[in-house]
């Protein structure tokens, strides 16, 4: 093997890292979808270095059984994969699996939870919105109790756009690719909160009051309880609220017809590239990305 087999790894985790700390002046639906690709790609492309390095690591160890393998799996030359690295790729490989399979099982269980249980009885103030066929936008109780007619509708529209563009698959992506690779914990935190923008920007519109959904969000932030770990789906108060708030005491952020779908098409094409290359796929359809 060769160390331009950590490569396409090495660089879309250098993205994610520097897309956790720097923000894009984008419009909070075009970021979403960017950080979004940009994290889903990088854990491809990482696991799939880890799993093609194992795989070539049990070649070095079993030489003839290799040759059941597609040529196409192995890297194609004589060099054997150093035990350190064999070992270090084994485990992360299997560490990664691990931490899928636990997260998955996690969001399942609360996407369950929540279409199974009214909130409409309890007095806790919260809004949740749940996807799924048997979900919806679930207000309870106690937050209905403590909100205008005018604010209760925010929280509904702010909810509506969680289900309307399907947001709990981006919180669900980004946080297997934070819970995979811990770097990327920046990255998601960020997406998170671009998600929570985007929403508030589709309230803002549909009731035409800035202020009075800036006003909602703090109102509400101070009734709900927090969450200790944040999960696939949209919750009116979860992140960044005093910033959320600062954004829509300004004016409308533009929603950049151009540069938006342009960055969201550019870094789609360079990060997938990466990821097939790390996946191998590349060779097995001859094909030659770098």
């Amino acid at each position: 093997m060769t160390w331009l087999t950590l490569l396409p790894a090495a660089i879309t985790l250098g993205l994610s890292i520097a897309l956790g700390r720097f923000p894009l002046p984008l419009h909070p639906l075009w970021t979403s979808r960017v950080l979004c690709t940009v994290a889903a790609m990088t854990a491809l492309a990482t696991v799939g270095t880890f799993l093609f390095v194992a795989v070539n690591y049990w070649a070095t160890l079993w030489p003839d059984a290799a040759n059941r393998l597609p040529e196409w799996t192995l890297f194609g030359d004589d060099v054997p994969v150093p035990t350190p690295l064999g070992v270090a790729a084994v485990v992360l490989l299997a560490a990664s699996l691990v931490t899928a399979v636990r997260l998955a099982v996690r969001w399942v269980a609360e996407v369950r939870a929540a279409q199974g249980v009214s909130l409409l009885q309890t007095d806790v103030p919260m809004a949740l919105a749940v996807p799924g066929r048997r979900g919806g936008v679930l207000v309870s109780r106690g937050l209905m109790a403590a909100l205008t007619p005018a604010e209760l509708g925010v929280v509904l529209q702010h909810e509506g756009s969680h289900l309307r563009h399907a947001h709990h698959r981006y919180l669900a992506l980004g946080a297997l690719a934070a819970g995979v690779l811990p770097p990327l914990r920046s990255l998601n935190e960020r997406m998170r909160f671009a998600l929570e923008r985007w929403a508030d920007e589709d309230a803002a519109e549909a009731v035409g009051d800035r202020e009075l959904v800036a006003r909602t969000i703090a109102r509400v932030a101070l009734l709900q309880p927090r969450r200790p770990e944040p999960g696939p789906m949209g919750a009116f108060a979860d992140s960044g609220v005093v910033r959320r708030v600062e954004a829509l005491m300004d004016r409308a952020p533009d929603r950049n017809p151009i540069v938006g779908p342009v960055s969201l098409l550019s870094t789609t094409l360079v990060t997938g590239a990466l990821a097939l290359v790390a996946l191998q796929i590349d060779r097995a359809f001859h094909l030659t990305f770098i």
